[in-house]
């Protein structure tokens, strides 16, 4: 409880003068700073270095990211200059705050302990600096919260989870920002709680007043600005959401009542709080989700929380499960939590995931009898309530949709790897879509001479996502179309109408260009006839080596845009056809280009990357280190002239067993057209 006479503001002014140049590792000093805690017990004292910044954050003008401010922010929480003065000669005498000097470290740190004791008006005489890094109370400390956990079973748990958990930033409904925590349940979606992102989405209805974040963590060794970001979809962001109930003013401690606590259980059993955002992109490709169509439901014994509190990167905190029978939808927790955890992934003791975080509640009063152990308690929902909510909402299935095409394991056929080309990926769905009808496909100049870039194993990616007998593909080759364009349409007439030979036109007219439009003509009018009922793809491979610019070349393709004009179910694929060369006679809105660029592929360790986050390690507790260790090889035996040929030849000769077996053997499934 603050003092009468030591307010917040003034604490805060007499602190910080003394604590913004000091330089220290700030993990170091919360873990210090926590275990004071536990030690002391002070009566109105945060719960930890976490709960500090959101206690006395609020209104103060200082930024708990800074570390001065944040140090600033955790002593004032401690209510008053007494308190204040002992914890800040325990840090200084654990060491957490050495500078170069000329001063001995003794006088040094007798110094900074009197400094704040004068800011404060306490006594020099009875400053004492306390060794707290040799008390034998702290080496002996046993929390009451505590549980047992083995580390090899939540070790994989905590590095999936930090993959996909990420900071949700949004406003209320007055404008002013918020924050909370969520985690992906699927390539696009996100779960949160609802009241995190309520205003947004009964109020404003705008997505891009949400960001999604993730690695917010100083481990992760990024930087601010390289921090993964998603804006939530432009259209279909709201997937699914069950709303909060009316909250219970109940006595103290009603938790501890048996009949109050179930009663409440009943009141809440069908408001959730949650919501389910679809993101502008599909970050869950690379990082994995979870599934909610998987998830069980059991008693714990304790539960560990990931979570964003405050302005804290990723953080994980543990405590007790409390009256888990029965538990109806909600799992009744002690481990610590603040404002900006809303949304947090609770993992049972052996790291399952089993909850999302939303609630915490506290008393008013003191216990009155020995019956009333928690003065707070936090509340979480099972994941095992939210998945059957979606399923009465016929919304579980929706979770791993997208809004392109996905490769299963980053393979085609069984077990090809295909490297990069999303956005061929989304190109693709516009002509499956019909929104567009022709498909340019090229490679963009190299400063290096790159061979092979894939530029021709596009049109086994295409026959891969849109397979027979629905699609029919006719494959033109630009050096046999002039080398001898009859045979080549008997040829291909063949594979799908009898007696080709006696369809087509033989005989030349008086020019040659005159009787390739028949020829091709009459080629078309089989494909409208025979074909209507499939979508058909004629692909024109080699145009960068042959470009059909002479009037018989000319007389062949314009004919073919003649006729994707008047079919609906033609698509037409011009693999090569350089950049500048313009298409006349066509609506450019038909169109759709997919360039091959040197950017994309300068880097052949970030591919490999990729593509084994979608083979299968995205689903495994691979470690982060070891996985860039890994793809580093893979990239310098790529090397820089073929690099996509050479990194499919690595996967073949060095990987394709190890992922069989780490991962799961591919099989022929048809590809994700979700």
């Amino acid at each position: 409880m603050m003092n009468e006479e030591w307010t917040e503001e003034r604490l805060i002014a007499s602190i910080h003068g003394v604590v913004s140049g000091l330089r220290f590792a700030r993990p170091q000093l919360r873990a210090w700073y926590d275990n004071w805690l536990r030690a002391r017990r002070l009566p109105g004292a945060p719960q930890n270095f976490a709960h500090a910044m959101v206690v006395t954050g609020q209104g103060s003008g200082l930024d708990p990211a800074d570390d001065g401010a944040a140090l600033c922010l955790a002593l004032a929480a401690l209510g008053g200059p007494q308190p204040v003065a002992d914890c800040f000669a325990g840090a200084v005498a654990a060491g957490l705050f050495e500078a170069e000097t000329t001063e001995t470290r003794e006088q040094y740190r007798r110094r900074l302990a009197q400094a704040m004791a004068t800011a404060l008006g306490r006594d020099h005489e009875n400053t004492e600096l306390q060794r707290g890094e040799t008390s034998d109370e702290l080496q002996a400390f046993v929390p009451e919260n505590g549980f047992w956990t083995d580390p090899g079973h939540l070790q994989p748990a905590i590095i999936l989870g930090r993959r996909r958990l990420c900071r949700i930033d949004t406003v209320n409904a007055k404008g002013k920002k918020v924050n909370g925590t969520g985690f992906l349940v699927g390539p696009s979606t996100v779960l949160t709680n609802f009241h995190v992102v309520k205003d947004v989405w009964e109020v404003f209805d705008q997505p891009e007043l949400i960001s999604v974040r993730f690695d917010f963590s100083a481990t992760t060794g990024l930087r601010d600005a390289d921090q993964p970001r998603y804006s939530a979809a432009k259209t279909g962001w709201k997937v699914a959401q069950s709303g909060l109930a009316d909250w219970i003013r109940g006595d103290d401690y009603w938790w501890d009542n048996p009949g109050k606590r179930l009663a409440w259980l009943g009141q809440v059993e069908d408001t959730l709080d949650y919501a389910i955002i679809r993101l502008d992109g599909a970050p869950g490709l690379q990082r994995g989700w979870f599934a909610l169509d998987k998830v069980e439901e059991a008693e714990p014994d304790g539960v560990w929380i990931m979570h964003h509190p405050g302005s804290e990167g990723q953080t994980l905190t543990g405590g007790r499960a409390v009256h888990t029978f029965p538990m109806k939808s909600r799992i009744f927790h002690l481990a610590t939590t603040a404002k900006g955890s809303s949304g947090g992934l609770v993992l049972n003791q052996g790291g399952t995931p089993i909850g999302l975080h939303y609630l915490g509640a506290e008393a008013g009063a003191d216990p009155s009898e020995p019956f009333h152990q928690n003065p707070t308690m936090n509340v979480a929902v099972t994941l095992k309530a939210v998945s059957e909510d979606l399923k009465k909402k016929n919304a579980l299935t929706q979770l791993t949709s997208t809004t392109d095409l996905n490769l299963i394991a980053g393979c085609i056929g069984r077990g090809q790897p295909v490297f990069g080309r999303q956005e061929y990926f989304r190109v693709l769905r516009d002509l499956w879509d019909g929104s567009k009808r022709v498909l340019r496909i090229h490679v963009n100049p190299f400063d290096t001479p790159i061979t092979r870039p894939g530029k021709s194993f596009s049109f086994s990616i295409l026959q891969h996502f849109f397979a027979a007998p629905e699609n029919h593909y006719i494959l033109f080759r630009a050096g046999d179309i002039q080398v001898d364009a009859y045979r080549l349409a008997c040829d291909t007439l063949a594979t799908f109408a009898p007696n080709p030979a006696e369809i087509l036109p033989k005989a030349l007219d008086t020019t040659t260009p005159a009787y390739v439009r028949r020829l091709v003509s009459k080629f078309m009018q089989q494909v409208s006839a025979r074909l209507s009922d499939k979508t058909v793809w004629i692909v024109l491979d080699d145009l960068d080596k042959h470009d059909l610019s002479d009037a018989s070349g000319r007389e062949f393709l314009g004919t073919l845009y003649d006729q994707i004009g008047q079919q609906q179910n033609l698509r037409l694929v011009l693999v090569g056809l350089r950049e500048d060369v313009q298409i006349n006679g066509l609506d450019p809105a038909l169109v759709a280009h997919s360039a091959i660029n040197a950017k994309s592929l300068e880097n052949p360790s970030v591919i490999f990357r990729e593509w084994l986050n979608e083979r299968g390690a995205r689903d495994a507790a691979l470690d982060e280190d070891g996985l860039k260790f890994l793809a580093d090889i893979a990239g310098a035996y790529a090397g820089t002239e073929a690099p996509l040929e050479r990194l499919s030849q690595f996967v073949t000769d060095y990987v394709a067993g190890a992922a069989d077996s780490l991962f799961g053997s591919l099989g022929t499934e048809a590809p994700e057209d979700t």
